[in-house]
C-alpha cells in the first residue's frame, strides 16, 4: 500500500542502532590503525626505494606521487555511487584483508630484494619497487577510508552530522604522525624494512578479529530529487543491516509511488506482485498492454521481462518520471514500452478502440486516491472501448471495505460493475479489515467471464460477500439535476444513461 514518505526505519523489536559516540569512537580507532600502516608503509618502502637511487630529489618526487596517486586512486574506487550507494565494491572485512595482503606482499618483495644485491638497482627493479611496495598496499588502503565513513555515517542519526569525517581525519592524522615517528626514529635502526612492512600487514589484519557492529536500523539514502512542474520527484534507497537487499522507492512529493528492490528489480508493493501474476494467469504472449499511470514502470517493465513478445503503452503525466524510471529503475528501450505523456483519461479519449488485450489502471493524485474522472460510468466506458474481444482491466484502488470510508469504495465498486457485466474483487487483508488497504478489481465486458481465484497473495472475494449498495452512488462525469432526473426516461443503466434511482439513491 503507498504510504506517506518516512526518514528512518526500524527492524521488528524496535532496537536501535549502536550509539553516535561508540560508533566515532570505533570509526577514530580504525582510522588511527590505517593511518598507522600507511606511515609505516610509507617510510618502510621509501627506505628500499631511496636506498639504491641515483638522484634523491627526482626518486623522492616519484616515490611520493606514485604514493599519492594509488592513494587517491583507491579513495575514489572506494566510494559509493551516488546512483547506488550500497553497491560500494567489497564488504569491510574483504578490504582490510586486501590492505593486509598487499602489505605483506610489499614484505615479501622487501626480503627478495633485500637478497637481490646484483639486481636490484635496476631500472625494472626500481619500477616494480614502487609499484609492488608503494603503490599496490596504499591503493589498497585507501579502498577503506570511504568504507568506513560510509559505515559510520549510516549509523548516524542526524545526516547532516559532520563528526564522522572528523572522526576519520582525526584518527588517520594521528595514526599517520604516530606510525611516521615510530619508523622513522625507533624501528628502522633496529628491523628491517620487510620486517616493517610484515608488522604494518598483522596491524592492517587485527579489524578482522573485531570487526565494526553493526547497528539494527535501516538507513535512507537520497539517490536523485529534482523539481517538475508537477511537484517534486525524490529517489531514495532503503540499506537494511544484514544481507537484506537494498530497496528503491519513487516519491512524488512527500508520498511512495513505486519501489523495488535494488539488485533484483522486483517489486516491494504487494499489489504491483499480485498484478503481475494475475496478468500472467489471464495472457497470452504477444498481448497488448495499456497501463494508464507509468511511476516507475516496475509493472510494465517485469511484463517485458516476462513475454518480450508483449507490446506495451504507458501513459504517464509527467515526463520526468520517465526519465527517472530509465535512470533508476531498470527501464531500457529494449524493453520496447511505448511512453506517451499528458493526463491519463484525457490520452486515454485519445487511443483507437479495440487495440489492447489488457489494461491495467494506477494513477493515483497524491492523496492515496484513485483521481476522479478515472472512476465514473463514462470513464469506465472509454476503457472498455479500448479492449479487444476477450480483453480485462484491471484497477489498483485503495480504499476500505468496512468503515467509515466503506462508501466511497464501494461506489467504486458499483459504478464498475454498473459498466462491465463481469467483475471481481480482490482485497490484500479481507472485506472485513479495517484500515485503508489496496484492492485489485478486474472487470470484463463479456457477462459470465470467470476469473482466477487469486491475485498473487490477494484472495477473490466472492460475488454474494459484497455488501449492499446503501449508502453508494454510481459516480458520473456530470449529475443531472433534479429536473432533469423527473424528465429523464428510466433506462436500464446498462444501456449507458443516466439511472434516476441511482441518482436518487
Amino acid at each position: 500500500m503507498r504510504k506517506k514518505a518516512r526518514r528512518c526505519f526500524t527492524t521488528e523489536g524496535g532496537m536501535a542502532a549502536s550509539s553516535p559516540d561508540s560508533v566515532r569512537h570505533s570509526l577514530a580507532l580504525r582510522a588511527s590503525i590505517l593511518g598507522l600502516a600507511l606511515g609505516v608503509v610509507v617510510f618502510a618502502a621509501g627506505a628500499v626505494v631511496l636506498y639504491e637511487a641515483r638522484g634523491l630529489l627526482a626518486a623522492t618526487t616519484g616515490l611520493f606521487v606514485t604514493g599519492a596517486i594509488a592513494l587517491g586512486a583507491g579513495l575514489w574506487a572506494g566510494t559509493p555511487s551516488d546512483e547506488a550507494p550500497e553497491r560500494s565494491g567489497s564488504p569491510v572485512a574483504a578490504r582490510w584483508l586486501g590492505a593486509a595482503l598487499a602489505t605483506g606482499l610489499a614484505g615479501a618483495f622487501a626480503v627478495w630484494l633485500a637478497g637481490a644485491v646484483a639486481t636490484r638497482s635496476t631500472p625494472a627493479i626500481r619500477v616494480a619497487s614502487l609499484l609492488l611496495m608503494v603503490a599496490f598496499p596504499l591503493y589498497r588502503m585507501g579502498l577503506l577510508f570511504p568504507t568506513l565513513l560510509t559505515w559510520a555515517e549510516g549509523e548516524e542519526e542526524d545526516e547532516s552530522s559532520t563528526a564522522p569525517l572528523a572522526a576519520l581525519i582525526g584518527g588517520t592524522l594521528n595514526g599517520m604522525v604516530l606510525g611516521a615517528t615510530l619508523a622513522g626514529l625507533v624501528l628502522m635502526p633496529r628491523v628491517t624494512p620487510g620486517a616493517l612492512l610484515f608488522g604494518a600487514a598483522v596491524l592492517l589484519a587485527l579489524p578482522l578479529i573485531f570487526p565494526e557492529k553493526r547497528g539494527t536500523t535501516a538507513r535512507e539514502h537520497p539517490v536523485y530529487e529534482a523539481e517538475t512542474p508537477f511537484g517534486t520527484i525524490r529517489v531514495i534507497d532503503t540499506v537494511f543491516p544484514g544481507q537484506r537487499q537494498p530497496e528503491r522507492a519513487l516519491y512524488l512529493g512527500e508520498e511512495i509511488e513505486s519501489g523495488e528492490m535494488v539488485r533484483s528489480g522486483a517489486p516491494t508493493f504487494g499489489y504491483i506482485a499480485a498484478a503481475e501474476r494475475w496478468l500472467g494467469e489471464v495472457s497470452a504472449p504477444g498481448d497488448t498492454y495499456l497501463f494508464l499511470g507509468g511511476g516507475a514502470y516496475t509493472l510494465p517493465r517485469r511484463v517485458a521481462e516476462r513475454d518480450p513478445s508483449a507490446r506495451s503503452t504507458v501513459v504517464e503525466l509527467n515526463p520526468e518520471v520517465t526519465r527517472v524510471a530509465r535512470r533508476f529503475f531498470g527501464l531500457r528501450p529494449e524493453h520496447g514500452i511505448v511512453s506517451l505523456h499528458g493526463d491519463a483519461r484525457a490520452v486515454a479519449e485519445g487511443l483507437p478502440a479495440g487495440a489492447w488485450n489488457r489494461i491495467f489502471v494506477d494513477v493515483y493524485d497524491g492523496q492515496e486516491a484513485l483521481p476522479y474522472p478515472l472512476v465514473t460510468r463514462e470513464a469506465f466506458a472509454v476503457l472498455e472501448r479500448l479492449l479487444r474481444p476477450g480483453g480485462t482491466l484491471l484497477i489498483n484502488v485503495i480504499g476500505e471495505a468496512a468503515g467509515e470510508g466503506a462508501p466511497r469504495f464501494w461506489s467504486v465498486v458499483r459504478t464498475l460493475a454498473e459498466s462491465f457485466p463481469s467483475v471481481a474483487v480482490y482485497p490484500h487483508f479481507g472485506p472485513d479489515t479495517t484500515g485503508r488497504q489496496n484492492f485489485l478489481l478486474a472487470a470484463a465486458p463479456e457477462a459470465g467471464r470467470g476469473f482466477p481465484p487469486r491475485a498473487g497473495l490477494f484472495d477473490l472475494l466472492p460475488r454474494n460477500g459484497w455488501p449492499g449498495g446503501e449508502g453508494t452512488i454510481v459516480f458520473r462525469d456530470r449529475f443531472p439535476s433534479a429536473d432533469e432526473v423527473r424528465s429523464a426516461p428510466a433506462r436500464d443503466p446498462a444501456s449507458g444513461a443516466y439511472d434516476p434511482s441511482a441518482v436518487a439513491r
